[in-house]
């Protein structure tokens, strides 16, 4: 089957398609990325982990969101006390920010059930075929690319929190990384002895290992978990329709926000400095509701049926801890102070996380017109604007929509600048906000991995983006 894929890793890319090549179609392949994922960029997301999946299936034209993120935990424990956060300084080129990780950092993961339930309902082949990539690369070992040397090095404190994880994210000699009890995990190619396992007979392990550390996660917890279908958030942007997260998770409602700004402004009578003001100010827009991810990875994928699909997925930073006998990391989204923004555990059990998270279609007479998504933490939001922006109003490629330089108004007000710009709008905004000009491009920015509906597209450079066409 023809088709096209972009995505954070080349391998990840060479799963979907694999795929393609085989006769799957677009959901085939991205679940197969999906497991492959989690093998090839570790740092970024887990089957611990949660997402989203957005699908447009061609030959009824149903557009679904499946949202398979965390829940928050505690159910059936009686004794609910807040539990202890392990504060973690991580520090980034031009930054340092503190996480929090540890057993009572993890909230109920969604991933596996989520990648298990888009196979059930949407693929056409057999899971021993889709799983196939995945054991290859646990087989063979992943040789890390230069991008995930700079986020191991970051993430270093998180990923050596345990005698396991010190272990398998540890190089080799010849500078690959291995996972032995994630590949024995996956290696059982059967989805219902994964639930078994991960929702039944080990979650009754987790329960207990979480109760030793007073954490919340339960084995009721793991129980009650479910994807769940939802109907996509849908806005209008001058000629095009953008179909992205509806509710609870917050980042499709404010790049809508965003974009209805800058609807009631003629865009095309604007100079190039006030076109960048304009997207300053819609991002102020922004500012209402606050959500966000740290470590997040993105695919897009387009077959030549017409059926996409855009999936995003995170493990935040991860939590340091696995689950019993699998090489899973667990989350730390109960860590994440951006996701709880009135505070830790002031939510009740059982409910689903929000998120910025923000897969996507651009869709033109009902037909999808581009797929795309960004891993990127708070910057999701403003790197999916400003992508959209090149793509419509701009009238770029696909390339040139993605790697041109990006911007972001971070929660002090300081807009963030990316290398690239011209003094002529840098002096022109500089009137208006005050800000920190980057000397390069960086994965700080996002990583929108992008695909169209002629099957060209992009991988974003920032984040390691692979894009591949399948004639």
């Amino acid at each position: 089957m023809k088709g096209a894929v972009s995505s954070g890793h080349p391998l990840t890319t060479e799963a979907a398609t694999e795929i393609l090549k085989k006769g799957g179609n677009a959901f085939d392949a991205v679940v197969a990325a999906g497991f492959a994922s989690s093998v090839t960029e570790p740092t970024l997301t887990s089957l611990g982990g949660g997402g989203f999946c957005l699908v447009h299936r061609a030959r009824d034209g149903e557009r679904v969101l499946y949202d398979f993120f965390v829940n928050t935990p505690g159910l059936g424990i009686d004794d609910i006390k807040r539990p202890s956060l392990i504060p973690v300084d991580l520090r980034f080129k031009c930054t340092m920010q503190r996480f929090h990780i540890g057993m009572g950092s993890v909230a109920v993961p969604g991933m596996l059930r989520g990648l298990i339930d888009c196979c059930l309902d949407l693929c056409t082949m057999d899971m021993d075929d889709i799983i196939k990539p995945a054991l290859r690369y646990l087989t063979e070992g992943v040789a890390v690319t230069e991008q995930q040397i700079y986020q191991l090095e970051i993430l270093k404190p998180i990923l050596t929190f345990s005698d396991y994880g010190r272990e398998i994210f540890s190089l080799n000699s010849k500078g690959r990384l291995y996972n032995p009890l994630l590949k024995e995990f996956l290696s059982l190619c059967s989805p219902e002895r994964w639930l078994e396992i991960f929702y039944d007979s080990g979650a009754r392990r987790l329960h207990d290992m979480m109760r030793q550390h007073r954490a919340l996660l339960s084995y009721e917890d793991m129980q009650n978990y479910r994807t769940i279908k939802r109907t996509p958030l849908r806005c209008v942007y001058r000629d095009t329709e953008i179909i992205t997260n509806p509710p609870p998770s917050t980042g499709g409602m404010l790049i809508c926000a965003a974009l209805r700004y800058m609807d009631r402004h003629d865009y095309n009578t604007l100079s190039r400095p006030e076109r960048m003001l304009l997207r300053v100010r819609a991002m102020e827009e922004m500012f209402n509701v606050k959500s966000a991810n740290a470590g997040t990875t993105h695919i897009s994928i387009i077959d030549s049926e017409g059926n996409a699909a855009s999936m995003t997925t995170s493990n935040g930073t991860g939590s340091g801890c696995f689950f019993p006998d699998t090489g899973i990391m667990l989350n730390n989204m109960m860590g994440e102070d951006d996701l709880h923004p009135q505070g830790f555990f002031n939510s009740p059990p059982g409910i689903r996380v929000g998120s910025m998270m923000s897969p996507a279609f651009i869709m033109r007479n009902n037909e999808v017109h581009a797929i795309l998504g960004s891993g990127g933490s708070k910057r999701i939001r403003t790197a999916m604007l400003q992508v959209i922006s090149n793509l419509i109003d701009e009238e770029m490629t696909v390339r040139e929509a993605v790697e041109s330089p990006r911007i972001h108004l971070d929660d002090e007000g300081i807009l963030q600048i990316e290398a690239g710009f011209n003094k002529e709008i840098i002096d022109y905004i500089k009137e208006h906000y005050r800000m920190n000009v980057w000397s390069e491009k960086d994965l700080y920015f996002g990583g929108v991995h992008t695909v169209m509906a002629d099957f060209s597209g992009c991988g974003d450079p920032r984040r390691d983006g692979c894009y591949k066409r399948i004639d």
